[in-house]
Parts: C-alpha cells; structure tokens; sequence
C-alpha cells in the first residue's frame, strides 16, 4: 500500500471517533506510516507481525496486553479487557501489507474487524 492509499485508509478510519491510531506495516513488521506520532516501537511493531502470523494468544501495544480473540492469514483482532484500553484490529492488504488500528471502543470488536478488512482491500 503507497502512502496516498494509507492516508485515504486511514481518514475513512478516523471518520469513526473510537480509532485512534491507524500504522501500516510490512510483511517483516517494519514500520511504513502512521497516521499521527503516537508510541510504537519497531520492535513492538515487529511483535505484532509475530503474534499475528504465529497465532499467538497475545500481542504487546503501547506497553499493554491485547488478548487475541481472532487472527486468521487475513485479520487480527485483540482486546484489552483488564486496562480498558480498546483494541487492535488488522487486515492484510491487497500488496500484502498489514494495515493496523488502535480503537477506544471496548465493544464491537468483530464489526471494527470487518471494517478494517472492507478500507483495507479497496
């Protein structure tokens, strides 16, 4: 995904109050935008790519744990159920890379999921 494709991704994202932080990721987990500066580390970013393609039971974002509650080879979904810090949803996109957001919204999680998926593979 170009930068121009994030960035329209991104603000049809953030047109919902609930995301936060939208990032793109390459297959390797390097970071290739954000949509705003907000913390997150390479290696953080890394991790998620791990959890996601390993199928494992947590990820690591902004220093909380996001229990995974669905990851497929397509989309990732994880919440935060002891801080209520929201979610991290996640869709691979058509180029192969890993569009990811950071929601508030504590409900919802699969509805977030299958938006992420529609933005992502337009």
């Amino acid at each position: 995904m170009d930068e121009q494709k994030f960035n329209e991704a991104s603000s049809e994202l953030k047109l919902h109050e609930a995301v936060k932080e939208v990032f793109l990721l390459d297959k390797d987990g390097n970071i290739k935008f954000k949509s705003e500066d907000f913390e997150l580390s390479n290696d953080e970013a890394r991790g998620i790519i791990k959890t996601w393609k390993e199928k494992e039971k947590a990820l690591k974002f902004q220093g909380s744990r996001f229990a995974i509650l669905k990851h497929d080879d397509l989309q990732l979904a994880g919440k935060n159920i002891a801080q209520g810090m929201g979610n991290v949803i996640g869709s691979i996109t058509k180029d192969g890379d890993y569009l990811v957001a950071h929601t508030e919204d504590e409900g919802m999680i699969l509805e977030w999921s299958v938006l992420i998926n529609k933005i992502a593979w337009k």
